[in-house]
């Protein structure tokens, strides 16, 4: 069972789309590496996730879909 999934995970700033259909499963008790060049979109990643920017798609944590939920909410969750 994963722990995390994000499906479709788009997400940016003002106008400017930084991530584009992202895909990713994080599995229970497993560790997953975010690698990449310079502006390759790693921090923004981690921001969709966790609620800093403006996203479309899909984050589940646990089961329970969070893609709605402010940030403070995903944090009280584990998710930081």
């Amino acid at each position: 069972m994963s722990l995390l999934e994000v499906a479709g995970l788009r997400a940016g700033y003002g106008a400017a789309e930084v991530l584009h259909g992202i895909d990713l499963s994080v599995a229970e008790g497993g560790a997953t590496a975010v690698l990449g060049a310079n502006g390759a979109g790693k921090t923004t990643l981690l921001r969709a996730i966790t609620g800093g920017v403006r996203r479309s798609g899909r984050i589940a944590f646990d089961g329970t879909d969070i893609t709605a939920r402010r940030t403070d909410q995903i944090a009280r969750l584990g998710v930081g």
